[in-house]
């Protein structure tokens, strides 16, 4: 925040320069359009902008505004038809182009004519022929009313824009209480719900975070998102982890049911058992510490491994903190982990209290109850 912000009782900020405004509104996720007409001269001209909405049914009007000093805003200013192209979340390149001027923005991106010889981009989400109905001032923008002619909804999945960077969009869909796939421990609800928890989480704590379910070898990690430095692993997904040697792992050895992963910690236990000279053999030698282990791990809640070097995977020591999101009836159906490099990343960082606050928020959506866990 600049110099001249003063952020007042609630955090409210009663003084603000142009970019602490500018800031803020990028905070507010829009859809991407590119607004096409066509000149006096019959030339094309397109143009990315993210200022459009709706403004009313019935007559079906719109707007979006345009800079004054935009050096095309003598074209769209006298331009009595336009076309509001809304992007689809593989069109990130046609929003790039049409961001910048060029002789001839359309050459190389596949487009058609509407009916009052307006561009219309080929593979958008949807399309609104408009006519335009008036302007008005808006500061250094002028703000366009259109009247839509014609539309045409493709279905495509849409391109969203935030605080500068283009963005995926995912369906916040409402997830019933005992929603759950009785045979498998997770449920496709509750991973279309952990991905963009997860990634938010990301992105907001710039550490690397994965989501684990358990699949048909035990634990297995099913998504990972780096951070902006990535680790020096050869983390994949598709990579079954140990159940006593990983974050997730433990778990899903504290949490899930006993008929579930008995044989796995029986086989861990036996491997382990016949590596005398490695320190978790040592911690485990028999199923009385296994159990004494998982009960720490339920008593934090989280599950922690510090200094991890998993052959075949990385050449560095990690650190990786994983919470449990629960369901309905209370059963483990996934873990979301949180690994840095040890030297940068210890358990008690203070991102892993966001990591705890994503999971417990995900299986409250789920339909947890928190009395299940003085039972646990």
């Amino acid at each position: 925040m600049s110099e001249l912000a003063v952020t007042a009782a609630g955090g409210t900020v009663t003084e603000f320069s142009s970019v602490d405004f500018r800031r803020c509104l990028g905070e507010f996720i829009t859809g991407v359009t590119v607004i096409t007409t066509v000149g006096p001269d019959g030339r094309r001209y397109g143009m990315t902008a993210n200022s459009f909405s709706s403004v009313s049914l019935d007559p079906p009007l719109i707007l979006w505004s345009l800079r004054l000093n935009a050096s095309s805003f003598p074209i769209y200013s006298t331009a009595d038809h336009f076309v509001v192209n809304i992007l689809a979340e593989d069109q990130i390149g046609v929003s790039q182009r049409f961001a910048k001027s060029s002789v001839d923005q359309f050459e190389g991106v596949s487009h058609t004519t509407s009916a009052s010889g307006i561009p219309l981009i080929d593979g958008c989400v949807a399309q609104l022929e408009c006519r335009r109905e008036a302007t008005y001032p808006g500061g250094d923008h002028v703000v366009f009313l259109g009247r839509v002619l014609r539309i045409r909804n493709h279905g495509r999945q849409p391109l969203a824009f935030r605080s500068g960077k283009y963005q995926v969009v995912h369906a916040h869909e409402p997830v019933a209480p005992g929603e759950v796939d009785q045979p498998n421990v997770a449920t496709l609800s509750a991973i279309h719900a952990a991905r963009p928890l997860t990634d938010e989480l990301g992105r907001e704590t710039d550490r690397t975070v994965g989501i684990s379910v358990w699949g048909n070898l035990g634990p297995t990690m099913i998504w990972w998102r780096e951070a902006s430095k990535p680790l020096r692993t050869s983390v994949r997904c598709g990579l079954v982890v140990s159940l006593l040697g990983s974050s997730t792992g433990a778990l899903f050895a504290a949490y899930a049911p006993r008929e579930v992963t008995g044989p796995l910690l029986d086989h861990e236990l036996d491997q382990q058992k016949r590596c005398e000279g490695r320190e978790d053999a040592r911690r485990f030698r028999t199923r009385d510490d296994v159990e004494n282990y998982l009960r720490e791990v339920r008593a934090r809640g989280l599950g922690t491994i510090a200094n991890a070097m998993t052959p075949g995977v990385n050449e560095h020591p990690v650190t990786a903190v994983a919470a449990p999101v629960f369901d309905a009836k209370g059963d483990i159906v996934l873990a979301i982990a949180m690994l840095g490099d040890t030297k940068e990343f210890r358990v008690d960082d203070c991102a892993v209290e966001r990591l705890r606050a994503v999971a417990a928020g995900l299986s409250l959506r789920l339909g947890y109850k928190a009395e299940y866990q003085r039972h646990r």
